[in-house]
């Protein structure tokens, strides 16, 4: 009798905002952190995972502040509201963030990266991204990147609420509140999210050193789709 091989995990990875503005508008150290994102998408690439990311797009002007005083980030052609550039893979495709519904056939046949660009931290208010993750049928849905409390918190309960498996990858994602961030955490574990770190998802890493984040590019963003 033949024997029957295991079925291949079917797994997409979902990158959260990942963007310059988010990673260094402070002095903390964040070298753990990106040397994890960057062996997550490698990671992914190697093995023709396919990423979803997310990037925040605000309207405004550059150097502008929040009602609260803050300088507001993520600000649309700006150089802050930019990708990570190792968070990028060469195979992608990218929609902006207008209130529309409408995607192509067979996207992650055709791309292995979609970014779908986002006014609010919580995807699902987007209609592409929301239309995206819920019709998509993947065994494993794993999570990392940045506002751990709000979009990152957001996303996995978001996915949970659908019905899909989800993994988050504890030491790839970072918040702003240690308080507010530990009880993200519970929140989505109590929801029956898993909570795993990336050497236990992609074995022990070869990259050596800190990993340090270069200024973006200054120059006005482009679209691959809108």
């Amino acid at each position: 009798m033949a024997r029957l091989l295991p079925r291949k995990i079917r797994r997409v990875l979902i990158d959260i905002d990942t963007q310059y503005d988010l990673l260094n508008h402070t002095n903390q150290d964040r070298s753990g952190i990106l040397s994890r994102i960057r062996r997550l998408i490698a990671w992914a690439r190697v093995r023709q995972i396919p990423v979803i990311s997310t990037a925040l797009s605000r309207p405004g002007i550059e150097n502008s502040v929040t009602p609260a005083g803050s300088p507001t980030e993520c600000i649309e052609g700006t150089a802050g509201q930019r990708k990570i550039c190792y968070t990028l893979l060469h195979n992608h495709i990218r929609f902006g963030p207008e209130n529309r519904l409408d995607l192509p056939r067979h996207l992650l046949s055709d791309y292995q990266q979609v970014i779908f660009e986002k006014r609010t931290e919580d995807p699902f208010t987007h209609p592409r991204t929301d239309r995206m993750l819920t019709d998509l049928k993947r065994d494993e849905f794993i999570v990392f990147g940045m506002g751990l409390e709000r979009a990152v918190k957001a996303t996995v309960l978001g996915l949970l609420y659908r019905r899909k498996k989800v993994l988050v990858v504890i030491d790839a994602v970072n918040g702003c509140n240690v308080r507010e961030t530990k009880l993200a955490l519970r929140q989505m574990e109590a929801k029956g999210a898993k909570l795993i770190t990336t050497e236990s998802l992609t074995g022990v890493s070869q990259l050596v050193g800190k990993i340090r984040l270069k200024p973006p590019p200054h120059s006005v963003l482009s679209h691959s789709s809108s």
